[in-house]
């Protein structure tokens, strides 16, 4: 990944093109309670443009999991847009 920035309380990373697609994560601070008081947690969305075009996100997703860590969140989001990319590229057209 190589550019991040802070959005309002959430970090956004764009990463490297894979298959044509511009790949971005959004990490967001969220807050949960616990036994032992309030505890950081970290969730992610991300978004799929194409390359070429400066149009609207071909598929954008939350994720309904809770991470501990941003750079979990961020990976684990990288992770699943990509994978979305190659089901799409397995798709007949």
């Amino acid at each position: 990944m190589h550019t991040s920035f802070v959005l309002e309380g959430a970090m956004r990373q764009s990463c490297e093109p894979y298959r044509g697609y511009q790949i971005d994560v959004e990490v967001r601070t969220t807050f949960s309670l616990s036994f032992t008081g309030m505890q950081r947690r970290y969730t992610v969305l991300w978004f799929i443009h194409a390359c070429d075009e400066q149009a609207a996100p071909v598929a954008s997703f939350p994720e309904n999991v809770d991470f501990i860590s941003e750079s979990a969140a961020a990976e684990y989001g990288l992770r699943r847009a990509r994978a979305f990319i190659d089901c799409m590229a397995c798709q007949p057209r």
